[in-house]
């Protein structure tokens, strides 16, 4: 028996990540009272005003009191795991996480900038992650998909700069979010396990984690700080955080997100 055209329609429409977006963004209104996030923006043009890259983003999700948003990238995979190496046999728990933030006052900006908070909930850290399948010629996905979701929140920071500079008071902070049904797998180990003859790891621990902090530097532009004098104060300062989220975890990530004390300084 042939298969049903609508049949074959269906397959073509769940090939593509929009129903993940679609069902994420349902989920998130459905539990607005209890979770506190609702969803601002859906599929939004973006350009960034320096490199002049475009795109879209696929949701950004603002708090309850309008000063948080998420920058969310959703990404639909079939049956795969991402493993994210972590040379630690008990890592801890990591809190820190390098965000956006705008503050603006009497139309006076004090701070523009990504900055290094702390927030809840912790999850482990990781600048390495090996998908399934992937060109090992091509740029990694992971690493291209987390410079895009990057640029894309700086433009829309400077998006909203625009439009709300002009208040009397303005706060924004932004976090960068990667939600996928991807299964999240850690892969803890002893660096001395490593042979330097072959490159391989001889004792290795894996665990299923509901999200990670994935760490690393993912903008070619160079960070604009005074009295950076090294390549690796550089390369420190060009760090960024973007979350990764299990689909399924997302809405308990929401529920249990909150940002640490921001120090006084960064509103003078």
């Amino acid at each position: 028996m042939s298969e049903h055209p609508d049949e074959k329609l269906k397959k073509l429409v769940n090939s593509s990540g929009f129903p993940l977006q679609i069902a994420i963004s349902h989920h998130i209104y459905a539990t607005w009272q209890t979770a506190g996030w609702k969803v601002i923006l859906n599929e939004h043009p973006w350009q960034h005003p320096e490199s002049g890259d475009s795109g879209f983003i696929d949701l950004v999700v603002e708090d309850y009191h309008k000063t948080q948003v998420m920058v969310v990238e959703c990404k639909r995979v079939r049956d795969t795991e991402w493993i994210f190496l972590i040379p630690k046999e008990n890592p801890n728990p990591r809190a820190h996480v390098n965000t956006w933030f705008t503050y603006t006052q009497n139309g006076a900006t004090k701070q523009f900038s990504w900055v290094n908070l702390t927030s809840d909930p912790g999850s482990c850290e990781s600048e390495f992650c090996i998908v399934h399948g992937q060109d090992p010629k091509a740029k990694p996905m992971l690493e291209r998909t987390a410079a895009e979701l990057i640029d894309s929140t700086e433009a829309l920071a400077f998006e909203e700069l625009s439009i709300k500079k002009s208040e009397s008071e303005f706060l924004r902070i932004y976090t960068n979010v990667i939600v996928t049904t991807a299964n999240l797998k850690i892969c803890k180990f002893n660096p001395e396990d490593i042979s330097l003859s072959n490159g391989e790891i001889s004792t290795t621990k894996f665990e299923s984690v509901p999200w990670i902090r994935f760490r690393k530097s993912l903008t070619p532009r160079p960070a604009k700080l005074k009295g950076v004098t090294t390549v690796t104060e550089v390369a420190k300062a060009n760090e960024r955080t973007v979350f990764v989220v299990n689909s399924e975890n997302f809405l308990t990530f929401l529920k249990e997100w909150e940002l640490g004390k921001i120090p006084i300084s960064m509103y003078q």
